[in-house]
């Protein structure tokens, strides 16, 4: 894991049995266990809720994991200063006011972004710490992994990945506060059949990248498209990270669609949007979110390659709900770009904890997490900031109410225009 950084605190308040018991449900040895504890034991820099009586109220511990370094560093470093500027807007309304006005401090640690490192990076981050909850990691091949490790830690785990295996495992821990991949496909074909459905039945083109992300939105897309009756003429599965978009330009070209939805990352949006242009291929484009809604696509496609394109999102910088204005600005001045989609998502999460951390009157986790399980957030409320603007997860651990929005590229910026409950904008035709 080399220029991995590492910003993690490990907090003396832990006891020792506390400390070699998550170890040993993590998978490390009692002797090993024992062995770490001695070696990270030390004066502690953070408190522990539930000090002398008259001391001063103790930090409440949010671990942040995602990538900041290698290829997804980009989105786990817009998350991470989401993350931030939540912990202090949180502290500065009064920090945790059940627990005496406890500040939020958050453990930030690299997790890079090959799934091969997650397990180790959050083993360790959850074993040498006491927090109260964890937030991360972007992509859902990241945060399959790392939430095997808190489910045995018994450590509550918000994330905003949209893998619908995700919530398939009967976990109890995790807390998935976003829409599935399979409705961000039913999505985009409804918005599309609503909006260009007058027009005769067009010919669909399916493009996507061969991971969770992209095989499941995809499937997502072909069987609204089946459910439609409408005419799939290519439905390509691709190897993410190309530097060539002429093939499969070529094959969207040859099976003359009418609409494409492409499911693709940052590089690959980029440079399939490019070859349409370049070969003059007359389709109208829905993206599969990621690479089409972050400021490097209007920089690298230009105004003539992104204007007029539609995406399906988890979430929005401008979407209908109360408060969203405040920080989506304040991250702006701050950041100098838009708050991007699950960077925005975090800032919601970092609330969410609190809110939860709040109810439960304590930085336990296994507290923590029956008060998030329990937890019903509405319009106007601090943290229900998805779209519907409410948060409530059922059994499963999902927030059953919430559904993807439709973007556009307009003016260069990236404005949500469906459904018409969720959207300030109206959708350029």
């Amino acid at each position: 894991m080399t220029g991995r950084k590492s910003w993690s605190v490990v907090s003396g308040g832990t006891s020792r049995r506390e400390f070699i018991g998550r170890a040993v449900a993590l998978g490390l040895s009692a002797g090993a266990a024992a062995t770490l504890f001695e070696a990270c034991a030390g004066p502690s820099s953070v408190g522990v809720p539930g000090g002398s009586p008259g001391s001063a109220p103790s930090d409440v511990q949010l671990a942040i994991l995602y990538p900041q370094s290698g290829d997804i560093a980009r989105f786990g470093q817009a998350c991470l200063k989401a993350a931030q500027l939540a912990a202090e807007d949180i502290n500065a309304a009064g920090g945790i006011r059940s627990l005496g006005g406890a500040k939020l401090k958050l453990v930030v640690e690299d997790i890079t972004s090959d799934a091969t490192t997650v397990r180790t990076v959050v083993e360790r981050i959850l074993t040498q710490n006491k927090v109260a909850a964890a937030c991360g990691s972007y992509a859902s091949a990241l945060t399959l992994v790392a939430t095997e490790v808190s489910e045995r830690a018994g450590i509550p785990w918000l994330t905003g990945s949209i893998a619908d295996t995700l919530t398939t495992r009967n976990f109890k821990h995790l807390f998935q506060v976003s829409p599935k991949a399979s409705h961000f496909g039913q999505a985009q074909m409804k918005f599309f059949l609503e909006t260009f459905g007058a027009r005769g039945v067009p010919k669909v083109a399916i493009l996507y990248e061969n991971t969770e992300y992209g095989t499941t939105t995809a499937k997502g897309i072909r069987d609204a498209a089946k459910a439609a009756k409408l005419e799939v003429v290519l439905d390509e599965a691709y190897s993410a990270r190309f530097t060539d978009a002429t093939p499969l330009v070529t094959k969207v070209k040859n099976a003359r669609a009418d609409v494409l939805f492409p499911v693709s990352y940052l590089g690959d949006a980029i440079l399939l949007v490019k070859g349409l242009k370049q070969f003059g291929v007359k389709v109208a484009v829905v993206g599969g979110g990621a690479g089409y809604l972050v400021p490097e696509f209007l920089q690298q496609a230009g105004q003539e390659g992104a204007e007029g394109l539609f995406s399906v999102a988890s979430w929005n910088w401008d979407l209908a709900c109360k408060g969203i204005d405040s920080f989506a600005s304040r991250y702006k001045d701050k950041n100098g770009e838009f708050l991007m989609e699950h960077a925005g998502e975090q800032y919601a999460m970092t609330w969410i904890a609190a809110a939860a951390i709040d109810k439960a009157a304590s930085a336990d986790p296994a507290k923590v997490r029956d008060a998030l399980a329990s937890l019903s957030l509405n319009d106007g409320d601090k943290g229900a900031w998805m779209p519907a603007c409410a948060i409530k997860f059922d059994q499963t651990g999902w927030n059953e109410k919430v559904h993807p929005v439709m973007v556009q590229w307009q003016s260069g910026a990236p404005r949500t225009v469906w459904p018409a409950a969720d959207a300030r904008t109206k959708p350029k035709i």
